[in-house]
């Protein structure tokens, strides 16, 4: 089976691993990614039928009935599936699947390609993020308890003044909290980043209405008030005990990686991080979410530019967990 230039330079470029088959199901090409891994239980899988290279256990026989491969094969249909096999190491690997049917120049088919992509580290981190809510929920950590409430509280003012934001604390906490597990920072430095989201922009309760909801573009006085509301928001909370952390957070989560930002203009590592964590977590939802002055941006077009402002406004490595939180919830 012949294939030009371009193909080879698509298959050996993919992420993932592209598997080609005759019409017999036997393996005739298949891209590096493919061959390490780890569903392959030889290091040699050219020339060997696609049963004998993933399904060489009891367990796995019975799945090989419905592999997607062969039901292209036989159908002449396209198939999107998850599989579920287990590794050499026993160890259970989730792929998702595309096959489609190859055809000659004259139509005829030739065979069929199947491209896996591993599943199994984002539902490892799925995995973890469910058990970081639950213990969020569960726990008896004084924090939590004595606060949670009040901080729901104050997010749900700043809803009520704009329905447009209605939702939008609740997501930046949530967006800040996995972009923190996909940085493998620790439990308890997540569930900060989830609060902080959760409070960051109580200071808006400072603002006059008219700014906050205002539908046209604010003029360079009123986006001066809009700029106070990380210090009033620190000025409101800064009473209740155990916040300190989560202050500075919230004080310096419009700061740009630059230096750019405010209010204190501060620069790279000197912003905490949980602040850069949260300037992406807040821009984003900010771009996907309908505002008074403007439509929601298209996902593709607030990736982008999150993406386009990294090192600029953004931390680059906040950006590079963004990306892997994204691919996981939307790209997939």
């Amino acid at each position: 089976m012949k294939f030009d230039g371009l193909r080879n330079l698509i298959i050996k470029a993919s992420p993932c691993g592209v598997l080609v088959v005759d019409t017999n199901g036997v393996i005739v090409g298949c891209n590096d990614i493919l061959s390490k891994h780890r569903l392959i239980r030889h290091q040699n899988i050219i020339n060997r039928h696609v049963k004998h290279v993933f399904y060489q256990d009891l367990e796995s026989e019975d799945s090989y009935s419905l592999d997607p491969i062969m039901e292209t094969l036989h159908s002449g249909r396209d198939v999107v599936t998850e599989l579920t096999l287990r590794s050499n190491s026993t160890e259970l690997v989730i792929c998702r699947v595309w096959t489609t049917i190859l055809k000659d120049t004259t139509g005829k088919i030739i065979g069929a390609c199947g491209v896996f992509h591993d599943l199994t580290p984002y539902r490892k981190k799925k995995k973890q993020l469910e058990e970081i809510n639950r213990v969020l929920m569960e726990t008896g950590n004084q924090l939590i308890q004595q606060h949670m409430e009040t901080m729901r509280a104050f997010a749900n003012a700043i809803a009520a003044r704009d329905n447009c934001t209605r939702w939008h604390s609740e997501k930046v906490a949530e967006y800040a909290q996995q972009i923190c597990i996909n940085m493998g920072t620790d439990n308890e430095t997540a569930n900060v980043a989830y609060l902080a989201g959760l409070l960051h922009d109580v200071g808006k309760i400072g603002v006059p209405e008219e700014i906050l909801t205002k539908p046209g573009k604010l003029t360079e006085q009123e986006y001066e008030v809009i700029k106070t509301h990380p210090i009033i928001g620190v000025n409101i909370l800064e009473s209740m005990k155990n916040m300190k952390e989560i202050l500075q957070v919230i004080k310096h989560h419009h700061e740009r990686y630059d230096g750019g930002g405010y209010p204190s203009k501060l620069k790279g590592n000197k912003i905490p991080l949980l602040s850069r964590v949260l300037a992406v977590a807040d821009s984003f939802d900010a771009m996907t979410s309908d505002r008074s002055y403007r439509k929601a941006f298209p996902l593709e077009k607030a990736i982008e530019e999150i993406k386009s402002n990294s090192g600029t406004q953004f931390d680059p490595r906040v950006v590079n967990s963004f990306m892997h939180m994204v691919q996981e919830q939307y790209l997939q």
